[in-house]
């Protein structure tokens, strides 16, 4: 869901917002569009350094309107400040920030932008910018100065509009996927590799559609062999996503394999993944698929690999049960249960839910442990949670806070 919002041009003085459900309290700890050059429609979730700052990145809102990527950082009295690191212009810096970053063991921040770059290119974008979108990198220069550097600018048919943000592999080179591009326009993985001064991209796999995925919004993961895993919002035998492993070939290709086509509403299939997949220790696949389920709202699937990757699903969400629906992405706590956010619904009529997924003898059962209600708490979380080591939980909300149901939106933080 997206929606083009007009940023107030005045400051506003903000009380914090706080609401308790089952012993655990939500915190808001950001209004998003209050202030001048502040960021708008937080779509991504949310990392932290070593020092407890967090950050992440707006897709509005901004100096120019093309979104930020920002700081909050603890005040030391129990609040937080924010701080706008980077506001894009919508040319060839970027434009319209979905996804999260990643930071490197010195202290850079790294990140894609849907739009912005080479930006005669339309890209199938109706929006104000054009272009096909950067992968940019932010390095600290003082403790509120950034500088930009655009790594890469996306031509549309090496891939473009990445949603999805990166993966690294630890030796420098980064990893992720671009919506359109490739042979057939599907969609792409690609891999970003350091040479010398400049960077090289290469398409490590272009989804052709049918049987095979397209749309990948969501980036991907490294298994323990080494192998990249995601998803993809269409394709299938089913035109309704898959789950994909690509490996790589002695000759430097990739193999791409689909472990799963999703089929749609059933009891025993979701749809649509508009996330990526969370893997355990043992090889296991866990994923949200924001469609199908028992009742068409989305669910919650296991792909267990000790049985070539049959599919289970551990909860279906269902309107009628206010439990939540179209889930987004799913984190392990730190007793190995599921924890993640919903877009909608909830108990009265709420504007999303934080769930957890329990393990037990007899499957897993489902705990709504908060239901936004709009405006102060938020409304319609879009992001996957950020869990830090004591176990507080930290998310987004696209709309919400101080301008309103529908504006804004809220970053939150959720704990005992």
């Amino acid at each position: 869901m997206r929606a083009t919002h007009v940023l107030a041009a005045f400051i506003l003085f903000l009380l914090p917002f706080t609401a308790s459900a089952n012993g655990q309290t939500l915190s808001v700890m950001h209004n998003f569009g209050a202030k001048v050059g502040d960021g708008n429609i937080p779509y991504a979730s949310l990392i932290m350094d070593a020092s407890g700052n967090l950050y992440s990145t707006a897709m509005e809102g901004g100096a120019d309107g093309f979104g930020t990527v920002y700081r909050l950082s603890p005040n030391g009295i129990g609040g937080w400040d924010e701080t706008t690191l980077y506001s894009f212009t919508g040319g060839a810096d970027g434009a319209s920030p979905h996804a999260p970053l990643i930071l490197d063991s010195t202290g850079n921040l790294y990140g894609t932008t849907v739009q912005g770059g080479l930006t005669a290119k339309a890209c199938n974008s109706t929006a104000p910018a054009k272009g096909c979108g950067v992968v940019f990198k932010l390095t600290p220069t003082t403790q509120d100065s950034w500088t930009e550097t655009v790594l890469y600018s996306f031509t549309g048919t090496d891939g473009g509009n990445p949603y999805s943000g990166l993966t690294s592999d630890g030796a420098g080179n980064f990893y992720g996927t671009g919506l359109i591009g490739g042979s057939a326009n599907q969609g792409v993985v690609y891999e970003l590799s350091p040479t010398g001064a400049s960077w090289k991209q290469t398409v490590l796999h272009s989804f052709a559609g049918k049987s095979d995925g397209n749309a990948p919004y969501t980036g991907v993961v490294f298994d323990s062999h080494g192998n990249l895993l995601g998803t993809t919002y269409g394709g299938g035998s089913a035109g309704l996503g898959i789950v994909y492993r690509l490996s790589p070939q002695s000759s430097g290709s990739w193999k791409e394999t689909i472990l799963h086509v999703f089929q749609g509403q059933s009891a025993s299939d979701g749809a649509e993944p508009f996330s990526g997949v969370l893997l355990d220790k043992s090889g296991n696949i866990y994923g949200a698929a924001s469609a199908g389920g028992t009742f068409n709202y989305g669910a919650v699937f296991e792909l267990v690999a000790a049985n070539k990757f049959s599919s289970t699903l551990l909860h279906s969400f269902n309107l009628d049960n206010k439990d939540g629906t179209f889930p987004n992405g799913i984190i392990f706590d730190l007793k190995g249960n599921l924890l993640g956010t919903t877009q909608g619904a909830g108990q009265n009529d709420g504007n999303g839910t934080v769930f957890k997924l329990t393990r037990g003898t007899n499957g897993w059962t489902e705990t709504v442990l908060f239901t936004f209600q709009g405006s102060a708490d938020g409304t319609y979380p879009n992001t996957s949670l950020f869990r830090d080591t004591a176990g507080n939980l930290y998310g987004a909300t696209i709309w919400g806070g101080t301008l309103g149901p529908t504006n804004g939106g809220v970053a939150f933080q959720f704990g005992r």
